[in-house]
């Protein structure tokens, strides 16, 4: 199924949909009868197994609710008695969620809810945002200006080493400066993302691999750049445009992130923000190399969602430049190999969040998979 996002913001032309899975008592119907008073909806109707007494369009089943988006934009839906083991699977409430439509739950039991659900109160009763947007308005300006000053200055700063930085990738290896890829951003909308080369042109002859710091693949330009993370710069210009920030979670490629949304739960979660230079996983796992890594530094990327203001930003930029650093000194004289990120992991050991907020985390999103997304 697939989603457009919604343009009707304005008072007059808001449409919601209510879906009821148990049939309502009194006290619900007339806190939202109350509801639709206080938000002024134009447009709105409801699914449930049989009509109610509400005096809106009754728009049919429970099971007919899937297929009604297709061509009827909605811009906030209210779910009523969601149960365990319903029909309504994970994939469809995030692509509603990702196609910009509010979604909220009114429980049973709101003991089971926490961490990436915000609960609030519809006159009186209470209710459940999913995936709620934690960043203030001020926070959100605050970051922008950060993201687009720091990006300008480092597109400056790149180019006056932009001479030897690409004298140094032809001498290594033929093929142009900069390589280009297709990744995910906000809302998983395909964006092309900018790097120096650092493997060879027929690195992919085989189809799409993960990388690692022993990859055979990268050439001797590129180990250096790497390391350095250097070839992340031409990425200032993905932040410049306003693809990226420079706090977010790595975007992945397609071919990647298709499988990952197969094997994680919840893994289209990331999709809510613009994908970063850096991020709190990044800077307290390192490289993923594998699927089983990349889900343990998934749930920093949670727990950043949770808390994504300008000082949290600020820690994270600090740290990873901290991260740097310290591989300045770094002596790979003490090594046989190349010098990889573990090497350099401990400076970031006692860096809060920490495994308790990881493991709050994990315990969150099992309670939601039990609760909210059995099916």
């Amino acid at each position: 199924m697939k989603f457009t996002k919604t343009n009707r913001k304005a008072r007059h032309n808001r449409k919601l949909v209510l879906l009821f899975f148990q049939i309502p008592n009194e006290i619900i119907l007339s806190s939202i009868r109350e509801y639709l008073k206080y938000y002024q909806y134009s447009q709105f109707e409801y699914f449930c197994d049989q009509k109610i007494p509400l005096t809106f369009p009754y728009a049919g089943k429970v099971e007919q609710f899937s297929s009604s988006f297709d061509n009827n934009p909605t811009d906030e839906l209210i779910i009523i008695g969601y149960p365990p083991g319903s029909e309504i699977s994970q994939e469809l409430l995030l692509s509603l969620k990702l196609s910009g439509i509010i979604i909220k739950l009114i429980p049973v039991d709101l003991s089971l809810f926490s961490g990436l659900m915000c609960i609030d109160n519809i006159r009186d009763l209470p209710h459940i945002t999913l995936f709620p947007d934690r960043t203030k308005v001020i926070q959100r300006i605050l970051k922008e200006v950060l993201n687009k000053v720091i990006a300008l200055i480092g597109i400056i700063f790149s180019g006056f080493f932009l001479p030897f930085i690409a004298l140094f990738i032809k001498i290594t290896s033929s093929g142009p400066v900069f390589y280009k890829q297709t990744r995910l951003g906000k809302n998983a909308r395909p964006f092309t993302l900018y790097k120096f080369r650092t493997m060879g042109v027929s690195a992919e002859k085989n189809g799409p691999q993960l990388s690692g710091s022993d990859d055979s693949r990268i050439t001797r330009a590129g180990k250096i750049l790497r390391y350095w993370h250097i070839d992340e710069f031409p990425q200032f210009w993905n932040i410049l445009k306003g693809d990226m920030a420079l706090v977010g979670s790595r975007p992945e490629r397609p071919f990647f992130a298709r499988f990952l949304a197969q094997e994680i739960p919840y893994y289209k979660i990331v999709y809510q923000q613009k994908p970063g230079l850096t991020s709190l996983g990044m800077i307290k796992y390192g490289y993923a190399t594998s699927i089983e890594e990349m889900m343990d530094r998934l749930y920093y990327d949670i727990i950043y969602l949770n808390n994504p203001t300008f000082w949290m930003d600020i820690k994270i930029l600090i740290n990873t430049l901290r991260y740097i650093i310290h591989k300045a000194f770094y002596d790979p004289s003490k090594e046989k190999n190349t010098p990889k990120e573990e090497n350099v992991k401990p400076i970031l050991a006692g860096w809060s969040p920490t495994k308790s907020d990881v493991s709050k985390t994990r315990s969150c999103l099992n309670t939601l998979d039990r609760v909210i997304y059995q099916h």
